[in-house]
């Protein structure tokens, strides 16, 4: 009876060594997507930086504009190509070409017979051709047009990681605003349900109305209200930016950083020196020059090329066969004369590009200038503005303070405390908005110098 116990027990320990592992591995999994992600503003443009789909999608169409100039480099480098035909006829010229060509005629195939009636013949052509570009004043311009166009593309990947930066700092302190004003109307709900206590004491000993109660119940009602609607801001400002970092898992971001303090603000801009060096603008200038190449090549497209070609041959009656051996080299000139408009049509949109190039250049130029002027006088608004509110919170706490010590001694009205109590968290939510425009704008100067503010 005793065996039959211990064998019926092995399956057992079997079942749960399998539960044990299972249960052991969920964790695993779980940290590989964690629920919450804590994360600095540093450590969030890393991770854009790498994971970010517009950054990986700008990289690609690089990658893809590079390999389209290494394909000009055929203008240069010559082209081999290699080929084994197969070829069997009775046609009589054929025949004894196949004949020539595979060094097999003998006299008996001079039979008028074995001429106008040659029996089949198999032929196998085994054949290396080089082709030579010598003279192709088109290629050359596209080639230079494409070169410029990969740099364009490279420099245009730059400034996507730069727009991709400003937008992670953007919503990463967002966020950490959310939570700010989460904080700020939990402490007000806290508060303003303290408030509904002591007026609810102090009616029931009849030192305050019905009235005054109902209002203090109000004013916890529209926080919790307002609770509701942040904590859904909060999800959406997580959401935007997990999205922003390329994260597919359902994954709540946990900011580290705090809202940043206030920068000393530039007392003006070399605008020149931004239209100059920024990369879009680099980037257009180089998308210019390469219009103007092609403008170049549309033209040098009526001009004639110049080619050289050469040719070895094998030719046998097995395939891959080396029996007859020739070669042929050559040169050819070819002028395309008209080509129905072609050309003309082609020189004509490569010079409308150009003046759109061009004009896309001058465009950016002015709207720098604007756009840097309108965060650099927000800067110095923003900046004033931050004491000020500032010094505003303090005085509201300080009021907050002294209407609530009245109001314990029955000589301060409910209405006049709530009215404190919204005061203080009003300029507190205020408070923390200049502070964040201050950050957006700082970092939209940023953007638009491509240079750190400090």
């Amino acid at each position: 009876m005793h065996y039959l116990k211990r064998i019926m027990i092995i399956p057992r320990l079997y079942f749960i060594a399998a539960c044990v592992f299972v249960l052991g591995s969920l964790p695993s999994a779980q940290a590989q997507t964690p629920d919450t992600l804590a994360l600095s503003v540093h450590e969030a443009v890393e991770r854009a930086q790498e994971q970010n789909y517009q950054v990986q999608t700008a990289a690609a169409e690089t990658d893809a504009a590079q390999a389209g100039a290494r394909q000009t480099l055929a203008t240069f480098l010559p082209q081999v190509s290699v080929s084994e035909n197969a070829t069997s006829t009775t046609d009589p010229l054929n025949a004894f070409g196949f004949l020539l060509k595979q060094e097999t005629v003998t006299q008996a195939d001079f039979a008028p017979a074995s001429l106008n009636d040659p029996d089949r013949i198999d032929n196998y052509t085994t054949q290396v051709t080089v082709q030579q570009p010598v003279l192709n004043l088109d290629g050359l311009f596209e080639r230079r047009a494409a070169t410029r166009q990969a740099q364009a593309a490279e420099l245009g990947t730059q400034r996507t990681a730069e727009m991709v930066r400003f937008r992670v700092r953007r919503q990463y302190y967002g966020l950490v605003l959310a939570h700010e004003r989460e904080s700020v109307i939990a402490a007000a709900l806290r508060a303003a349900r303290s408030n509904q206590d002591r007026a609810e004491d102090l009616f029931d000993q009849g030192m305050v109305t019905q009235a005054d109660v109902l209002a203090a119940r109000v004013r916890v009602l529209e926080l919790e209200a307002d609770q509701t609607e942040v904590q859904a801001a909060v999800e959406d400002a997580s959401d935007q930016l997990r999205y922003l970092l390329g994260i597919t898992e359902k994954t709540r971001i946990a900011p580290t950083d705090e809202l940043p303090d206030p920068v000393d603000t530039p007392l003006q801009i070399d605008v020149q020196t931004v239209n100059t060096e920024r990369s879009d603008m680099r980037a257009l200038r180089l998308q210019r020059d390469a219009a103007a190449q092609r403008v170049k090549a549309a033209r040098a497209a009526f001009l004639p090329t110049v080619n050289a070609q050469g040719g070895y041959q094998w030719n046998d009656t097995t395939p891959f066969g080396t029996k007859g051996q020739s070669w042929t080299v050559g040169i050819s000139l070819q002028w395309n004369v008209f080509g129905g408009f072609k050309q003309i049509g082609g020189m004509q949109r490569a010079q409308a590009n150009e003046r759109a190039s061009m004009l896309a250049v001058r465009d950016r130029r002015l709207q720098t200038e604007v756009e840097i002027d309108a965060p650099l006088r927000a800067l110095s608004t923003s900046r004033e503005r931050i004491a000020q509110t500032r010094a505003v919170v303090e005085q509201a706490r300080e009021s907050f303070r002294l209407r609530s010590d009245r109001f314990e001694q029955g000589i301060e009205s409910t209405t006049d405390l709530l009215q404190a109590e919204a005061q203080l968290a009003d300029s507190r939510l205020a408070a923390l908005q200049v502070q964040y425009a201050h950050a957006t704008n700082r970092f939209r100067l940023e953007l638009l110098t491509e240079r750190s503010l400090r």
